[in-house]
């Protein structure tokens, strides 16, 4: 049997043990808060001081940076701004966006590209819009960025006015008087058969044969067959880009007035200076598309 002296000393003993322990977690909770507090100012710093480096025009192609990341993210590109946003960790690709003022997602994976342009050369032959050139794994619209990336898109205009308004849908338009020419472009054509033959299924197309497919229309325009391949390539970015959205406005009875996506990336002032810049645009039409798709399968 324990003496009291005994008894008291175990007690002392186990009390300075348990003592021990909680000065030692205490140290080791206060050393993490400090180095969680550290990393935490540390990843703010380096976000300002990519938001400052980049300065005032550089920095509004963060969203642009969002898809180039989630993409090409060990490619050396053009625009210095993708490359350093691409070679820095998650956390403080999360904190330029916060700071900045952009409230996006990092991109995991790549699946709704192909995925989009699926849907989207699904829907040209639903509603038969002519040929989208996108076969073989869609090869010129992505050599518009391997093979063509520095090409200017000053060089091409789409707004072109070189088609004829077979449909009638812009007769009489004041915008006419203002542009001295009856003629559209090729978005104008395009948005005159949606809203004639897609949105209103009107059975004219069926019976005038001067109706030509939108589509088909800008290849024989252009002349896609003997075309060089920088010029093909900037179309197909433009078919692209014009589809998805019809694709969109169709899910949504053909209007997006009131439609919001959450996540949505938004080239906001930036314009694509570039075919890197532009087939990244495209993507984002490509991604917003599948954002879209998951909220309506809802």
């Amino acid at each position: 049997m324990m003496s009291t002296y005994e008894i008291i000393t175990l007690v002392i003993s186990i009390l300075s043990l348990m003592a021990s322990i909680l000065v030692s977690f205490a140290v080791f909770y206060m050393g993490k808060k400090t180095d969680e507090k550290r990393y935490r100012s540390d990843v703010e710093y380096q976000a300002k001081k990519f938001i400052i480096d980049h300065g005032d025009t550089d920095i509004l192609y963060l969203p642009y940076c969002v898809i180039a990341s989630g993409v090409n993210r060990h490619h050396k590109h053009l625009r210095k701004i993708y490359n350093d946003f691409d070679a820095l960790p998650n956390d403080i690709q999360k904190e330029v966006l916060m700071q900045a003022g952009y409230d996006y997602e990092l991109i995991e994976n790549t699946k709704w590209i192909d995925a989009g342009l699926k849907e989207i050369e699904a829907f040209a032959k639903k509603y038969d819009l002519g040929d989208t050139f996108l076969y073989d794994g869609e090869k010129y619209f992505h050599r518009a960025f391997r093979n063509h990336a520095e090409a200017l898109m000053s060089s091409y205009n789409e707004f072109e006015y070189l088609f004829e308004d077979k449909i009638g849908f812009y007769k009489g338009s004041p915008v006419n008087a203002l542009k001295g020419t009856d003629k559209l472009s090729f978005s104008n054509y395009l948005e005159s058969y949606y809203q004639t033959f897609v949105l209103n299924e009107n059975s004219l197309k069926a019976t005038n044969k001067d109706i030509i497919k939108p589509l088909d229309y800008l290849k024989a325009v252009k002349d896609f067959h003997n075309c060089d391949e920088e010029e093909l390539c900037f179309w197909i970015m433009e078919i692209v880009s014009e589809l998805s959205s019809l694709v969109l406005r169709t899910r949504h009875g053909g209007f997006l007035n009131d439609v919001q996506i959450k996540g949505e990336i938004s080239r906001g002032d930036a314009l694509p200076e570039t075919f890197e810049d532009r087939y990244y645009e495209v993507l984002m039409d490509l991604y917003n598309l599948s954002l879209d798709e998951k909220v309506c399968k809802k």
